[in-house]
């Protein structure tokens, strides 16, 4: 029976497939002596357990959308005020379709406010030492980097890091690598509520958001293992002093910090994908190629391995390539529109299903970046090998799922 079950809809390949990613990530890690092996099978074993509770359990998946709700909730009370400041104008559904400036942009500005409040009332604190306990006897990982990865599975690569901006300061490179991996490696709600409309199964999705915990930690950690000794780790003491005085002190220091960090975020995303427009003009022009045709090359053995044969594999590449070179939303949009089969393009959501693309290296150089301006250097320094590690944690989810479904 086990026989039977590899060979359907090639499995086989996709338990070669997790050799493989584990096996690139271990030829690009930077201390390779220093990865810890209980952390690699922990972190995986977590994975197939995450996945089998939200595909295979009706109560895996009500919590999935409990917790889902929750959160659009919160995107909703940040769309109010937004929609009293610019009116139709953050209406995805109108004639101009979806704006990011006026989408996404005044969510950063609400998070960096209730962010804030939630730090002077100490709340971010007692659930970075929960996670903490939680956590750290499984990966090993310290408070910190646990809590951004789980919250990058349901809010943006901005808004999560807005959630421990006090510990950012004093975070080894090893966390913030895990910060901006676990940030490429998932969707926010507000950008899953979009691609759900788009035909995308929001149920995949939000399970792709969850195995993405483990699999951005496990390939963060083989990538750049921890060399240092974290602020957060079990038994540090780690107390931070309120700069605010009261809780409008709070709002106000937060809502100017969100302003900034938006701005940032902004002016990044406009250069970046202003520069790929550029660099594929001149393949284009000189070789007759783009980025695009480039990576969907480069994805082609993933594909196979993704259990895919013939035509679904050279479409399953060419979407991964796109992902890449240009966003999910471009990539999401094509894959619904190529007649794939229902198993097909369920896999394809999980390898999808993540904002590892050359343009967020601006995101996260405008967002973390203005969070902490001493560690923009690590941002730069990271930020093409951390597209290379979240896409790898995307496509080892996908096997995962491919496995399991």
């Amino acid at each position: 029976m086990i026989f039977d079950y590899l060979i359907q809809y090639n499995r086989y390949m996709n338990i070669l497939g997790i050799f493989a990613i584990l096996l690139i990530a271990f030829c690009f890690s930077k201390h390779k002596r220093k990865i810890k092996l209980k952390l690699v099978f922990s972190a995986l074993g977590l994975q197939f357990l995450i996945g089998i509770a939200v595909l295979k359990t009706n109560s895996g998946q009500r919590i999935l959308d409990a917790i889902a709700n929750g959160i659009n909730n919160i995107y909703g009370f940040a769309t109010v005020g937004t929609t009293f400041v610019f009116g139709n104008l953050t209406n995805a559904d109108s004639a101009w379709g979806f704006i990011f400036a006026f989408k996404i942009l005044p969510i950063i500005i609400f998070f960096g406010a209730l962010t804030s409040v939630l730090f002077h009332f100490g709340i971010i604190q007692f659930f970075v030492g929960i996670i903490n306990k939680l956590i750290r006897p499984i990966l090993g990982t310290s408070g910190a980097e646990t809590l951004c990865a789980i919250a990058n599975s349901f809010l943006g690569q901005t808004e999560s890091p807005l959630l421990i901006r006090n510990y950012l300061h004093n975070m080894t490179k090893s966390e913030i690598f895990v910060v901006m991996v676990s940030g490429m490696a998932t969707i926010s709600g507000s950008i899953l509520v979009v691609f759900s409309s788009m035909g995308v199964p929001a149920k995949h999705m939000l399970a792709a958001s969850v195995m993405a915990i483990p699999a951005s930690i496990l390939i963060a950690k083989i990538i750049y293992p921890e060399t240092e000794t974290s602020h957060t780790i079990d038994g540090a003491d780690v107390t931070f002093e309120k700069k605010s005085t009261n809780v409008f002190d709070a709002i106000g220091s937060g809502t100017s910090d969100g302003l900034w960090l938006a701005i940032n975020v902004g002016a990044m995303l406009i250069v970046f994908i202003s520069l790929i427009a550029l660099l594929n003009a001149m393949l284009e022009s000189l070789l007759h190629i783009n980025l695009g045709f480039i990576f969907s090359k480069l994805f082609l053995p993933f594909s196979y391995l993704l259990g895919f044969e013939s035509t679904d594999a050279t479409k399953a590449a060419e979407l991964l390539g796109t992902k890449v070179t240009i966003n999910e939303l471009v990539a999401y949009s094509k894959m619904v529109t190529m007649n794939l089969s229902e198993r097909t393009q369920i896999i394809m959501t999980y390898a999808l299903c993540g904002f590892s693309n050359f343009s967020c290296i601006g995101i996260q150089l405008g967002g973390i970046g203005a969070l902490v301006p001493e560690k923009k250097q690590w941002l730069s320094e990271l930020g093409l090998l951390t597209v290379f590690a979240s896409s790898l944690a995307n496509i080892l989810s996908a096997l995962v799922a491919a496995i399991i479904i």
